[in-house]
């Protein structure tokens, strides 16, 4: 698969900048009916559609897995928050000098 995107869209998905993936996708999306509509033959069109569709899957896993990391860590941080002990408050606080 060569599309122009498809490295940049790798590399934002890696790294968990999905705004930048969301805008990539389109762009992906353009190059690869492109793509379809030029292919040669019905060979073409399925090698371009196993590539895209391993890459896709491959997208989905990644993006399944850090929700489910991002998910993992708010449960933790709500459930240490809960048991927690309050803040100390200032005793300096309200005292004008």
């Amino acid at each position: 698969m060569a599309f122009k995107t498809s490295k940049q869209l790798h590399a934002a998905i890696q790294r968990g900048a999905w705004s930048t993936a969301q805008d990539l996708l389109s762009e992906f999306r353009l190059e690869v009916e492109a793509s379809w509509r030029a292919a040669a033959n019905e060979q073409e069109r399925r090698a371009l559609s196993q590539d895209v569709t391993g890459f896709l899957q491959w997208a989905r896993a990644m993006t399944m897995t850090s929700r489910s990391h991002a998910e993992s860590r708010m449960n933790r941080l709500n459930r240490r928050n809960a048991y927690a002990d309050p803040l100390p408050s200032n005793p300096y606080r309200g005292i004008d000098a």
